[in-house]
Formats: C-alpha cells, structure tokens, sequence
C-alpha cells in the first residue's frame, strides 16, 4: 500500500485492538503457591480454565492513552466473535450510542467501515504480517480477546504442540514462552488460578511490544470465569499507546448473525485515514 510504513501498521493494529459486569471475583494476590504440576499439566489445565465458546458478544467500555503526557480518550464498543470465524467490534458515540465505525476481521482479511465519510478500508492479513514481520492472526487476537493460551500462526494448541513450549515455574508464577518463524516471543504468565494473567509478545525483552493484562474475573452467562477487565500496551517507536477495557455482560453462544457488507455508496480509503479517524474519536 503507497505510503505505509511500519508505524502507521502498528497504529492501526493498535486501534483494531481498542475496538476489539456480572459476579466479580477481583486478581487474586500472587502470594499463595502453585500447587506442582509438570509442564503437560499445567498446560491442560491452563487450557481447561479457558472461557469455552462458539459465540461471544459484550458490550464494553474503553479508554486509549497515546504517550506519557496526553489525556486519555474514552468510548463505547460492542464486541462480538463467531469462533474461528469473524471478530467484530462496533464503536458507537456514548449517550447517543450512534456507530461511527465498525471493524470486522476474519483470518483472511479485516475490512473497517468509517460511518461519518463513508469511506472503507479492506487488507487482508497477511499484508500485516508481512509488514510488522509478526505471524499475529486472527486466531492470535481471538485467543487474546478470551484469555486464551495459544502459538502464532496455529488456529488451535494441540498435545504435539506442548513441547514447543518453554516452561518455567517459580513458588508462586509459572511461565509458558513460544517463539514464532521471525524470532518473535510470546510469553504467558500465570498464578495458582491457572490462569492467563498477562500474555507479552517481544522481541527483545527489555522492551515488550505487547502487554495484554486480565483482571476482575467474573462470572459470564454461562457461568465461567472471564476477565472483566484487560489493559494493553503497545509500544510503537517514541510512543506508549495504553488501552483498559472494560467488559458488561458476556454471552456466550447466544445466536447472533454478522454483516461484513460494504455500502456501494463507500469510497475505498487508506490506513492513514482510519488511523486519524480512530484517533480522532
């Protein structure tokens, strides 16, 4: 695409994950002790406390925080996901609840309507790849978005895959690390719940690119824990972008169907373009 460069990506990738309240249970503390488990273990039994789903959907809540001295900027979404199918997430003006824009991903292709100018953008995924030289998918951000363990460029962790893991366990956290084909890193960190508190995605480790953290977990519709709350942070060159997100009412496979058409009156845009509309709001 002619005037795109790595930056702009990553912005981008940073305002389709800002566009992607029940019993609470709160984080609980790190000081009670894992209870042992070999490696296999733990990744089932990491795997088992996962939020089982086919549909997902939520409204929510968010605020964006560009950089260490500017003032955050908050709105309202709603989420839902097909499982392996298509994420979408509705971002809509408060109060009025009017979409302003709307962000379908599947793993071939992200397509983002811009409500206000009637304007489009359409690129698949492996234009991303390509360009930030990460091999995060779909299923990557379909497994963030749930607090779900997985490996980069795999649609599903299978028992073959645990040995590709490095695994390391103090007295009170354990961590799941993966490397991906471009010598990305992808680090799981988990308490004695056995879940995913804080999955990190690097290259060098004394800068994390990504930082996804999940706190207050409550109850969903069918009863199982979801993190009720999730702060990412990525960095881009010169920049923090921080996002806290805040979940209402998680259903679980409630039947819901997806549109992804695109008007005939929309005019085909760039990046750029999306990138200052999502700033802008």
């Amino acid at each position: 695409m002619k005037n795109s460069n790595k930056y702009s990506y990553l912005l981008f990738l940073a305002g389709i994950i800002i566009l992607f309240n029940g019993c609470r249970t709160g984080r609980q503390t790190t000081s009670i002790a894992l209870v042992k488990m070999n490696k296999e273990e733990r990744i089932e039994s990491i795997k088992s406390l996962a939020t089982p789903f086919n549909t997902l959907s939520s409204s929510m809540r968010f605020s964006l925080k560009a950089g260490m001295d500017k003032s955050n900027t908050s709105a309202n979404a709603q989420l839902r996901i097909i499982k392996d199918q298509i994420i979408q997430l509705s971002l809509r003006i408060p109060i009025l609840s009017i979409e302003v824009a709307r962000i379908s991903v599947t793993p071939e292709q992200i397509i983002i309507l811009d409500r206000n100018n009637s304007r489009y953008v359409s690129e698949s995924m492996q234009t991303f790849r390509e360009i930030t030289s990460f091999d995060f998918d779909f299923y990557s951000l379909q497994a963030l978005f749930t607090n779900q363990l997985f490996i980069a460029g795999k649609s599903s962790i299978s028992p073959e895959d645990y040995k590709t893991f490095n695994w390391s366990e103090g007295e009170y956290l354990v961590k799941l690390n993966n490397t991906d084909r471009q010598g990305i890193n992808y680090d799981f960190i988990s308490d004695f719940t056995n879940r995913i508190m804080r999955a990190e995605m690097y290259r060098d480790k004394k800068e994390a690119n990504l930082s996804w953290s999940y706190d207050d977990f409550g109850l969903a519709s069918n009863k199982r824990l979801f993190p009720m709350k999730m702060m990412v942070e990525l960095t881009v060159p010169e920049d923090l972008i921080t996002l806290n997100l805040t979940f209402n009412n998680v259903d679980i496979d409630t039947d819901f169907r997806i549109d992804t058409s695109i008007p005939n009156n929309y005019q085909r845009t760039d990046v750029e373009q999306i990138i200052k509309l999502i700033q802008s709001l």
